[in-house]
């Protein structure tokens, strides 16, 4: 609330200042009536507008890393005592304010009760639209809407000058009225603000202009009309009567300004140029007091995770170890929450055939952060550039649940004897109860007559499916209620879809399948006792799944196995120094001639793609071509280009990466 007061305030001063030096001045009276109101109400609504920005999040880079920045702690317990002030400031704040409005508003009403009390109690005179009220008091004449308040003596005497009686029914024919009602009303709610009180003074003074305007054009010698106010204000009861505030008189402070204005003639060009001045300020009071409301588009994109020749893993590209690929994956979704995470997102295994024994541990770590979706692809065949993202990937999360609606409503366009439906209505209830029907927001009584007029053939026919859809878990009794005024239209088929029963954390029924098969299997091991052969993949993959599982699942299923403690490590043989170690070598090989030898031969060095990565890893720094490039941008030229050479030296202890079209030369 401060806020927007203190933008309105800062409009109004705007707008009233462009009026003081550009406008005042100038002759072009109903445009600067015109103004002063439209800025007066604009200064309210300016502050109140809302732009939206809609932006997208993309999922974050393996390399992203997030810095906590902890509080002051000196300013936490500032704010802190702030907060436990035995003073409620608000409340005095608001008392304040309502003592100025009740004020305020006392003033506005005594006004109107006393130029209503004239009225009543004085003789008037009508004249076409316009009311005389004759008055026996000596006040200077005054308007209030079509009444003109005038002294009876003076008017029937016929000594009050015709310019000053054109003057004042200017004033009633143009509404005048109307203005200053407006600016006393803001007045009374307002009463704090003073940019209101000078904005009140320039549409009073504007007034004058209109008004003094319209006797000219009458064809009022202007030195005349001049001489006629000066001797009209000179009167000495001026000073001891005055009229009421919120109506339109004759006023001796702004005769100079008005003599001046008289004379003043604007042209045409003068009135443009001003005008079109209007068109930048509002477009800068627009972009700086309006609010700016930026909604987040979350977008989803499927993970693509690569097992090179070497064993070693890329996802999105990005080199990572298998031990930390979960804790990547995770960096990567943070934006995203769990059931999105696990109905929408896809994970891309592309694997070299010599290491697919990894993919069921990349798979575990995959299914570890929550994503059930998971396909593999072999280098041979196929690759991740070359595949079909998932229908989800691009997709932003509200255009994915869309589109998960449709899929999943698919499966309900059949009744329960498998006959088609002819149409499917869709309710959507928000807000614990709200009802919305096609993007319309209904009540309860209108259900039955919406659906009827909507879908009357399939009412007919008695064809008609209804998908009830709710974000939350419900109470029972609304869902039964629409459901009995359905059931009176003879729907045939009601589906009722909850977002948060759908997405529960629980395993799935392949997870269960698999997590009993394996548990029966070392349940049934472990009983038998003896030597057993446990797989830590299996193991791992037994923990995830249990950790997901929803208390009726782990009741249903196979116990958890009650693996035994892994055996240590044997000590290493000790050999103190200077002493001659008693532990034979190892049989050197003897392969006698034309035999074949069962010496397994060196291992293949790794290639330059898989030794950049490992280099990646280690922190190396790369160069290309003399240049210093990123490790994402090495490993991407090497993919893209077999024939480049590398060469790796250490320097001052770092190791630098060098990679060159032309062949290297080892000095």
């Amino acid at each position: 609330m401060i806020i927007f007061l203190l933008k309105s305030t800062a409009c109004m001063a705007i707008f009233l200042t462009f009026y003081k030096v550009l406008l005042e001045n100038e002759s072009m009276h109903q445009f600067k009536r015109f103004f002063l109101i439209a800025t007066l109400v604009s200064s309210f609504i300016i502050p109140s507008i809302v732009f939206t920005e809609y932006i997208e999040i993309e999922p974050s880079d393996v390399s992203t890393q997030v810095l906590a920045i902890e509080q002051n702690i000196e300013n936490q317990n500032i704010a802190k005592e702030v907060a436990q002030s035995p003073l409620n400031w608000s409340l005095v704040f608001w008392t304040i304010y309502g003592i100025g409005v009740v004020g305020f508003g006392f003033r506005f009403i005594r006004h109107l009760i006393q130029l209503w009390s004239r009225i009543r109690n004085n003789p008037k005179l009508k004249q076409n639209s316009i009311t005389n009220v004759l008055l026996k008091q000596q006040l200077p004449p005054h308007t209030f809407f079509n009444f003109i308040f005038l002294n009876k003596h003076k008017f029937e005497t016929k000594s009050i000058p015709n310019s000053v009686l054109l003057h004042e029914e200017t004033h009633a024919l143009q509404k005048h009225s109307l203005d200053v009602l407006l600016i006393e009303f803001l007045q009374v709610l307002f009463w704090f603000n003073p940019v209101l009180y000078f904005f009140k003074k320039s549409i009073k003074l504007n007034h004058e202009f209109l008004a003094d305007s319209a006797v000219l054009k009458n064809h009022e010698d202007q030195l005349n009309y001049q001489h006629t106010l000066l001797s009209y204000l000179s009167n000495g009861s001026y000073n001891v009567h005055q009229s009421v505030g919120i109506a339109n008189a004759i006023n001796y402070s702004s005769i100079k300004k008005r003599f001046i204005i008289m004379k003043k003639q604007t042209s045409k060009k003068g009135f443009l140029i001003r005008s079109l001045l209007l068109l930048p300020l509002l477009a800068i009071m627009l972009y700086g007091f309006s609010q700016k409301n930026i909604i987040a588009h979350k977008t989803i994109k499927d993970i693509n995770i690569e097992i090179t020749e070497t064993g070693n893993l890329l996802v999105n590209d990005h080199p990572v170890l298998l031990e930390n690929l979960s804790k990547e994956i995770f960096k990567i979704n943070k934006n995203l929450e769990p059931y999105i995470i696990r109905n929408y997102l896809t994970a891309n295994i592309l694997y070299d055939e010599n290491q697919y024994k990894l993919i069921e541990r990349v798979q575990s770590e995959i299914q570890y952060t929550g994503i059930t979706k998971i396909e593999h692809f072999s280098n041979k065949t196929s690759s991740i550039n070359g595949h079909k993202p998932s229908v989800y990937n691009g997709k932003t999360v509200e255009e994915a649940k869309v589109i998960r609606r449709k899929n999943v409503f698919k499966e309900f366009e059949l009744d329960i004897y498998n006959e088609p439906l002819l149409e499917i209505a869709w309710l959507e209830i928000k807000n614990e109860n709200e009802i919305w029907f096609n993007d319309e927001l209904i009540q309860f009584a209108e259900l039955s007559e919406k659906l009827n007029s909507k879908y009357t053939a399939a009412i007919n026919q008695k064809k008609l499916g209804v998908q009830i859809y709710t974000k939350e878990i419900l109470d029972s009794v609304l869902i039964d209620s629409i459901s009995k005024e359905l059931r009176k239209l003879g729907t045939k088929s009601i589906t009722v879809f909850n977002e948060k029963k759908e997405y529960q954390e629980t395993a799935t029924k392949t997870q269960m399948a698999d997590y009993n098969i394996l548990a029966k299997k070392y349940n049934t091991m472990i009983s038998k006792g003896g030597n057993i052969r446990i797989m830590k993949s299996d193991v791992d993959k037994l923990t995830n799944i249990y950790e997901i599982m929803s208390d009726e699942q782990k009741i249903s299923a196979q116990p958890f196995p009650d693996f035994p403690e892994p055996p240590p490590a044997p000590n290493a043989p000790l050999v103190h120094r200077g002493e001659k170690s008693d532990i034979p070598p190892p049989p050197s090989p003897n392969v006698k001639k034309e035999e074949i030898s069962n010496i397994p031969p060196p291992p293949t060095p790794p290639s330059p793609l898989d030794y950049a990565i490992d280099m990646a890893k280690k922190g190396a720094t790369f160069f290309y071509e003399g240049k210093e490039v990123s490790s994402d941008k090495a490993i991407d030229l090497l993919k893209k280009n077999k024939e480049l050479n590398m060469e790796s030296i250490a320097k001052n202890g770092k190791a630098e990466v060098r990679i060159t079209k032309e062949p290297v030369t080892i000095k």
